[in-house]
């Protein structure tokens, strides 16, 4: 009876390499855009969701953006704007 590797595995290296790419490129882009989109939050920004989405969606451009402009995005941002 010939062995497990010798028949061959659905997907053997082809999903570990796959699966490393999910955790290289995937993973960091979801915690990224989730620490955006608290930030956003806490500093009551009406378009935290928006934020969130550009980070996921435009990677390393729009983390570099939100953090530039974050401090517009707070309340102290929304008292300039008259807002209360």
């Amino acid at each position: 009876m010939p062995s497990l590797p010798q028949i061959g595995v659905a997907g053997g290296p082809e999903l570990l390499v796959a699966l490393l790419l999910l955790g290289i490129l995937v993973v960091p882009a979801l915690l990224v855009s989730l620490i955006v989109y608290l930030d956003a939050t806490d500093r009551d920004s009406r378009h935290a969701i928006a934020w969130a989405l550009g980070a996921l969606l435009g990677g390393v451009v729009v983390w570099v953006l939100y953090f530039a402009v974050r401090d517009e995005v707070g309340p102290s941002g929304s008292a300039v704007n008259g807002r209360p």
